[in-house]
């Protein structure tokens, strides 16, 4: 009987194998396929597509003020009046219902030719925004693919915890069998098999309990890659811990390469070309100026029948302020003030990242070594059920050493698959930090 539990220990450990590329439950969904859909598909992402998009279309040169603008300009009026004119040599001329129409045309031009080099740094921050733009989708597509993750591996830690619970069921039921065999040879009471029974319920009472929360974990992560929440499909049911973090190489990355800390960079850098872009409205402005017209007028009556003539204009024009009630040097201080506090948030993000860091690592660090510990407390644990069970058997003990072995196995299994998900969501969380998604 000791082969046969054993032989039963062996086949749910490889299991698990085979459970995943089960497809009853739907196509194997592997995690890099997951993070593949989210991100075509995820809303938030095409949201800020759109952003960058905008930044895109905003920064141009016509945007920022170094091109000319030129504008096609044409009216027309048409009059019908009463006219009546008399002449100093006693001439008089009179006209009922006379048409006058008047024509007007002209293609205008206005370019800036200086104003403080404003029109450069306007320029320079809308390259700034564009960046930032792109810093912000990096920053979602990480944020979007931690998610995925995370909610990935919430669905491997359940169907783990299932499959702890199935092995605890198939341990109660070897015991059950064992209690009903004494009770019918009269070696044990009745309350043996009885509680056996409760044990084995509650368990699978469990299981029920636990593939529900399964089920509501793939509901969370069909959301969050913009399907249909009832999508079947089946996870590879493991909890990968070969990573292996180094801090300094972490913080240095996360210094060069995590999106928010350079997009809070990159906002620092925009509010102090904002300060220079208002030191500029103190500054001359010269706009040239050129024109192309073409004017004619028709009279119904009177010496001037029609007036036609064409030209050219061309000039410029200089504004210089003198007074402007300090409103100019109240927005340089504003903007110099909001810059300060960007340069102080990025200052800021970058400490609470560093900290960050240091708790995530010192939890991943804390946790492989509880995962030593509870990896040598199942095997103990197996081995002592192993005994309790065959000891049972054999009549030398009681059902109450094999429940308590039961339970001790069951909750090593337990905090195993706990400090699994604990180390994976630990490396998802410095992966995060470092922009490595």
């Amino acid at each position: 009987m000791i082969k046969h539990t054993l032989f039963l220990f062996l086949s749910l450990l490889l299991q698990p194998g085979l459970r995943a590329q089960d497809t009853a439950a739907g196509t194997l969904l592997t995690p890099e396929e997951a993070v593949r859909i989210a991100l075509e598909n995820n809303y938030d992402i095409r949201v800020v597509q759109g952003d960058v998009e905008i930044a895109g279309l905003n920064n141009t040169k016509g945007n920022a003020g170094m091109l000319p603008t030129i504008n096609l300009v044409a009216n027309e009026t048409f009059t019908l009046s009463a006219f009546q004119q008399v002449l100093a040599n006693g001439n008089e001329f009179n006209a009922l219902g006379a048409p006058f129409n008047s024509l007007n045309a002209g293609v205008q031009l206005n370019w800036t030719l200086f104003d403080g080099k404003r029109m450069y740094i306007t320029k320079k921050r809308l390259e700034e925004v564009e960046a930032q733009s792109q810093l912000n989708l990096k920053d979602a597509v990480q944020q979007t693919t931690a998610s995925v993750l995370l909610a990935y591996y919430e669905i491997v830690r359940s169907r783990l915890l299932e499959r702890s619970t199935e092995e605890i069921i198939a341990l109660n039921e070897e015991r059950l069998r064992i209690a009903e065999a004494r009770l019918a040879a009269g070696f044990a009471a009745q309350t043996d098999a009885l509680q056996a029974r409760i044990d084995l319920n509650q368990q699978r009472s469990n299981l029920l309990s636990q593939q529900t929360a399964t089920t509501a974990a793939k509901r969370t992560l069909n959301q969050l890659l913009a399907r249909q929440p009832e999508t079947a499909f089946s996870v590879t049911e493991q909890l990968d811990v070969n990573y292996t973090p180094n801090r300094d190489d972490l913080l240095n990355t996360i210094i060069a390469q995590n999106p928010q800390l350079l997009s809070a960079q990159k906002n620092a850098a925009i509010y102090s070309l904002m300060v220079d872009e208002r030191r500029t409205y103190s500054k001359p402005q010269i706009n040239g100026i050129g024109q192309l017209n073409l004017q004619r007028s028709d009279n119904g009556s009177g010496f001037l029948l029609n007036n036609t003539n064409a030209g050219l204009v061309i000039g410029g024009s200089l504004m210089l302020p003198l007074y402007s009630g300090g409103n100019i040097r109240r927005q340089v201080e504003v903007a110099r003030v909001t810059a300060q506090q960007a340069r102080m948030q990025a200052e800021a993000l970058q400490l609470g990242l560093e900290t960050e860091l240091n708790n995530q690592l010192a939890f991943f660090l804390a946790q492989q070594q509880v995962l030593e510990l509870e990896s040598e407390n199942i095997q103990n644990a197996r081995e002592s059920l192993t005994v309790s069970t065959e000891r049972f058997r054999l009549g030398q003990t009681n059902a109450l050493e094999v429940q308590s072995a039961q339970n001790t196995l069951e909750q090593a299994l337990v905090r195993q698959n706990v400090v699994l998900y604990n180390l994976k969501t630990a490396e998802l969380r410095l992966r995060l930090l470092a922009g490595e998604l």
